[in-house]
């Protein structure tokens, strides 16, 4: 054996034995010895592993020229294949990994079936997953993938192809399904079955994915944990990131927001030191936790950065309902879900939760019972509290809306109830801040304020600061709570709302101009004035001023 064929060997053993920084010295070496297209394949293999991403480009690119000049097209694919990827994670160049893998496919045609023509497919999904295709077209992917490994009889390929399936199945609702599907990987990973460990980590990120994207946080958090054990071991920087970053997302659901930004402010070093296109998610999830903080500033700062990813429009639009600019957060949110093929289910629904509450605010009942009914679907496959709770909360939104005040309370108490019951504390909050919002209408000034108070006590506990916080709606609705005018005697009180449009009122200000004054709906405006009128029991908007006027409520 020549002494560049003994380092080859070295080399590969040493990836075998997780030891990266040998593998590539002695890639190296059989580069150095005369090695060529082997040599360069290696040290690739190995710079992957290291999470050196131009070192691993450089690699293969010299590796597909040499296997090009040998006339070896199989291998030569498979060097444009995992080029694609390394443009992708390292580089975000996603145009020129098409490329690379359009290639790749094109030298593998008229070749005899093997594992290259799974492999090949397994990157074309993970691509899609990133790019948020269609998950049905990311199912099909996997299913090529896997017929190919059984074929072959090649495990890892097998057995990321399940897991890819699996994530696929969750997105379109087939939670069960799809979570079986993700348990059998995970347990093939564990058990040993794969000839590289590093796949398990790959296997690892989809059950997380899985999880957070069906809401399921408490097993999200376990796989995160075990994600990062392993990450830990094998020394993967971007593994590290990708962990981190779901389990900052994690732990700002369950309302550990100190550890979550200390979470994701690693996630986001980590993958600027690896993985630097990878790192915008980071940074919008960060940007997310910070609008919940009322660091709207910051908030949009890191949000501009991030261009037109849909997570970071989500956000927008967020950020521009909690300020009251409707047009634009409905604008914003429409965009979002335009990014959203119908069949991934599950990463529309925030999107329509969002748009919701901004339809039924801005008096669109139409629209937001149309968004309500794709939700209620969505929620029905899943089934997890945080969804359930998410849509009781729309649907009491809804009916407080148009007044169905009996349907409103029921479904914001099972909001609160479902959201406390899943750990989400900020949830459980805005849940609670509406149904303060409803009772106050109806004149229970106690309760109302009880909740009200625990809403408080629940955003201060968060670290969500009201002075930073201005205009967010939870806040404006807080604040009118909290001045709401009651009579002396007793007698049912005007909320803040109301004591606002009945002064606009006294000025002698039609329905249009006291909506676009207090930036709402005009049919808001006339319900409100409704149910002053019942308050005051009179029966003209003139009387209401004059009764309210006498006993100081305007």
């Amino acid at each position: 054996m020549s002494s560049s064929q003994e380092s080859l060997a070295a080399g590969y053993a040493a990836l075998e034995q997780a030891d990266a920084t040998a593998a590539r010295h002695a890639f190296e070496r059989a580069i150095e010895d005369g090695g060529r297209a082997e040599a360069y394949e290696g040290l690739g293999w190995a710079a992957q592993a290291l999470d050196d991403g131009d070192l691993a480009i450089s690699a293969r690119q010299a590796a597909f020229r040499h296997y090009r000049q040998q006339g070896d097209d199989v291998s030569a694919a498979r060097m444009a294949m995992w080029l694609g990827k390394d443009h992708e994670d390292y580089r975000g160049e996603n145009a020129i990994a098409r490329g690379w893998r359009q290639r790749a496919r094109r030298l593998l045609e008229d070749q005899q079936i093997g594992p290259e023509h799974g492999w090949l497919p397994i990157l074309e999904c993970w691509a899609g997953i990133y790019e948020g295709d269609d998950p049905h077209r990311v199912q099909v992917c996997a299913q090529e993938a896997l017929a190919v490994a059984r074929e072959c009889g090649d495990t890892d390929i097998a057995v990321l192809a399940i897991a890819i399936e699996g994530l696929a199945l969750v997105e379109q609702g087939s939670i069960s399904e799809g979570m079986l599907l993700l348990d059998e990987a995970a347990a093939a990973a564990f058990g040993g079955e794969l000839r590289q460990e590093m796949w398990g980590l790959a296997v690892f990120c989809f059950l997380i994915f899985a999880c957070e994207r069906a809401r399921d946080f408490g097993r999200a958090a376990e796989w995160c944990e075990m994600m990062r054990e392993a990450a830990d071991r094998l020394g993967h920087v971007g593994s590290q990131a990708i962990c981190r970053a779901h389990y900052g997302a994690v732990l700002t659901v369950r309302g550990a927001w100190e550890e979550a930004e200390s979470i994701l402010a690693e996630a986001v070093a980590s993958f600027e030191a690896s993985w630097r296109p990878r790192s915008v998610e980071a940074s919008i999830r960060l940007a997310g936790l910070w609008r919940r903080q009322g660091r709207t500033a910051e908030a949009a700062s890191l949000l501009r950065e991030a261009g037109s990813h849909p997570l970071a429009i989500l956000e927008l639009a967020g950020m521009a309902f909690d300020d009251g600019s409707l047009q634009d957060a409905r604008e914003l949110a429409e965009r979002y879900l335009r990014h959203i093929p119908p069949g991934n289910r599950l990463q529309r629904a925030p999107g329509l939760e969002l748009l919701i509450r901004i339809a039924a605010r801005s008096g669109d009942f139409d629209d937001a019972v149309e968004s309500l009914t794709e939700l209620e679907a969505i929620a029905e496959t899943v089934g997890t509290f945080h969804l359930r709770g998410s849509v009781s909360l729309s649907r009491g939104v809804i009916a407080a809306a148009i007044s169905d005040t009996g349907k409103a309370q029921v479904a914001l108490e099972d909001a609160v109830d479902l959201f406390e019951q899943c750990g989400a504390p900020y949830e459980a909050a805005l849940a609670r801040v509406e149904l303060a919002d409803l009772l106050l209408s109806l004149g229970r000034q106690s309760r109302a304020q009880g909740e009200l108070d625990r809403a408080r006590e629940t955003l201060d506990a968060l670290g969500a600061d009201a002075r930073e916080w201005r205009g967010a709606a939870v806040l404006q609705r807080a604040d009118t709570a909290s001045n709401a005018h009651p009579d002396a005697t007793g007698s049912p009180i005007l909320t803040g709302r109301q004591a606002d449009i009945l002064r606009l009122v006294s000025l002698g200000m039609n329905d249009r101009e006291i909506a676009e004054r207090l930036v709402i709906s005009e049919h808001t405006v006339h319900r409100h004035i409704a149910n002053i009128l019942a308050r005051c029991e009179v029966h003209t908007r003139a009387a209401a001023v004059a009764y309210a006027a006498s006993r100081g409520w305007i």
